[in-house]
């Protein structure tokens, strides 16, 4: 629920009401004990109609939706005010007269569009105030809500552009990193001396990965085809340099293939993976990505806890779930127990429109 900031609003429908009440009944000009008894009873009356119309605008907006809201604020609003204002002008007349009069406005009349309507006595009064009264506060208070909900929703907007942007350099460092750099090219520099013709298929496959950051890192989406086809290389890049200690297998639905992706967030996902766990060929690790019910995908890896403090920001999941954010998709679904870690991502139908918030 959007907070609105309605100071001013509430300080100008009490005060300006309050003010009018001081000089209509004649405070200024001629202070005495009953005018002033009647004014105090008239401003905390302006105070309970403002502060408690504001309550149960603000307290159905947030519990009902639709006509019902709409019926149950008007008919509480009316019944609230209704009520202040009939006890009000009692106690007003009270004082000044010391009777209880509900005769008070019998004859009194107001006339709109030439025609006449009559007050029926305090309540036809309070009821007509009522209904001219609450409705001006509803509508007033929810132009400053919308216009408040606006406000937060550039806002939002902003925040979670910057969070894509702080995304996107966390991914950017996350491949072009010295650490990677430096291990790849350790890597093709030792099968370019021992084994040429893999350290050619090695070089094609590190060039794949870079031609794909550069051509997605400023998209919202990919085809999870081409997704998949770049974590195969990337995977290459993985298996060259650790071998048998890491295994990838890939059950994909043809059909998924054609949902859509953030970029790079396999990659992520796997590179989590590889972080997390300990990397020998007697007990590899064994990650999957899987198809699974309602278009989702799961990255799925057995546990091989490592020894020692993980070097670990957390930043891979965070930047996935800004990603979704962005596209009003559900983020990360982690599943964990002894055995398995699974992270499950939503594949985004292409029919879908993506309205950014």
């Amino acid at each position: 629920m959007v907070k609105v900031k309605d100071k001013w609003f509430r300080i100008v429908s009490f005060a300006v009401p309050s003010l009018m009440v001081v000089y209509s009944n004649g405070l200024i000009q001629d202070i005495n004990g009953v005018n002033l008894a009647r004014s105090v009873i008239y401003i905390i009356t302006i105070l309970l109609v403002s502060e408690g119309s504001r309550f149960i605008i603000v307290r159905f907006r947030r519990t009902l939706t639709g006509v019902t809201r709409i019926l149950i604020t008007f008919l509480s609003g009316i019944c609230w005010i209704c009520l202040l204002i009939t006890t009000a002008v009692l106690l007003g007349n009270f004082v000044k007269t010391g009777i209880i009069d509900w005769t008070v406005f019998d004859g009194s009349s107001i006339t709109f569009n030439h025609r006449k309507f009559i007050m029926g006595g305090v309540l036809g009064f309070s009821l007509l105030s009522a209904c001219l009264i609450f409705p001006a506060l509803w509508i007033t208070h929810e132009i400053i809500y919308h216009f408040a909900k606006l406000h937060h929703s550039e806002k939002e907007k902003e925040r979670l552009e910057k969070e894509k942007l702080k995304a996107e350099l966390q991914q950017l460092k996350g491949i072009v990193n010295p650490h990677f750099l430096f291990n790849n090219l350790n890597s093709l520099s030792s099968l370019i001396i021992e084994n040429p013709e893999n350290a050619q298929n090695f070089l094609d496959e590190l060039t794949k990965v870079f031609r794909y950051l550069l051509r997605n890192n400023e998209t919202d989406l990919t085809s999870l085809s081409q997704e998949l086809d770049f974590i195969k290389s990337y995977y290459n890049l993985l298996h060259t340099r650790y071998g048998d200690a890491i295994r990838m297998d890939i059950k994909i639905d043809p059909v998924a293939e054609n949902l859509l992706i953030p970029p790079l967030t396999l990659q992520l996902l796997v590179e989590n993976a590889v972080k997390h766990n300990r990397l020998l060929k007697e007990d590899p690790l064994h990650i999957e990505l899987i198809s699974a019910t309602g278009n989702k995908l799961a990255v799925r890896n057995n546990v091989l806890t490592r020894v020692g403090p993980v070097e670990s920001t957390g930043v891979g999941l965070q930047n996935i779930n800004a990603r979704y954010r962005m596209l009003k998709q559900p983020g990360v679904d982690i599943q964990k127990n002894d055995q398995f870690f699974s992270a499950v991502i939503t594949l985004i139908d292409p029919g879908v429109e993506r309205n950014f918030i």
